[in-house]
């Protein structure tokens, strides 16, 4: 079985990990590319697959990435196919400095910022809290209207939200060890997601005539009518 080495949770420390892509326009979150994770593979190496596939069928105006992909090679994959990104960056000793420089301002922009050998953008930027958090970026904005990176990475607040969906509503309960039922499970609630993303834009289409941020049916509600569909009822 193909399991990864996690910190302990319900019992276990073993976890079956993806990596996965979705797309993060409101109203359109549907997740696009599935990848196993084995504890020997290069998560830059999975990636720049994963990449290669999306591109070929979707146009990718902005990757956004949790502070798990902060490395240089995870970088250059990203400039590799020329995709603008964002995503925090943690707070190593070269950040610690830039936040000391940046302490009595709202907002500042590091060009050239390097991590590793890779040339990349630091912005800190105060959120509403008046908390200054830290961005790594390849394109460039004004220091201005650097608070607008925060409405920007928001989008991928959708993701965990999708996730949670996936779990409580559409993924099968097992206890099986048995990695090809659970990643057989994991793919086919996937598919019950973007079933239930689709069923939302047309019926939002329909009725409204656009594509609502919130979906209007429910993840619990389109269960029931596809166990009705499944019952004949």
């Amino acid at each position: 079985m193909w399991t990864c080495g996690d910190k302990y949770e319900r019992g276990t420390s073993n976890f079956i990990e993806f990596l996965t892509c979705s797309i993060v326009v409101a109203g359109r979150r549907f997740i696009v590319d599935i990848v196993p994770i084995h504890p020997l593979d290069n998560i830059y190496e999975l990636l720049d697959e994963s990449l290669q596939r999306v591109r070929n069928k979707l146009r990718v105006e902005k990757a956004y990435l949790d502070r798990g992909f902060n490395e240089v090679k995870i970088f250059r994959v990203l400039k590799k196919h020329k995709i603008k990104f964002l995503m925090p960056m943690v707070r190593n000793p070269s950040v610690k400095q830039a936040f000391d420089k940046a302490e009595y301002c709202q907002a500042r922009v590091f060009k050239d910022f390097k991590v590793g050998d890779e040339p990349v953008n630091l912005i800190l930027v105060d959120d509403e809290q008046g908390i200054k958090r830290a961005f790594v970026s390849n394109f460039d904005i004004a220091p201005c209207i650097a608070y607008k990176l925060y409405d920007m990475y928001y989008k991928r607040g959708g993701i965990e939200t999708g996730y949670r969906n996936l779990d409580h509503d559409f993924q099968a309960r097992t206890t099986t060890r048995n990695y090809h039922i659970r990643l057989f499970y994991f793919l086919f609630s996937t598919c019950l997601y973007n079933l239930w993303v689709l069923v939302n834009i047309v019926v939002s289409l329909t009725v409204y005539g656009r594509v609502k941020d919130k979906p209007i049916i429910t993840t619990k509600f389109f269960a029931i009518l596809l166990y009705r569909i499944r019952e004949g009822t």
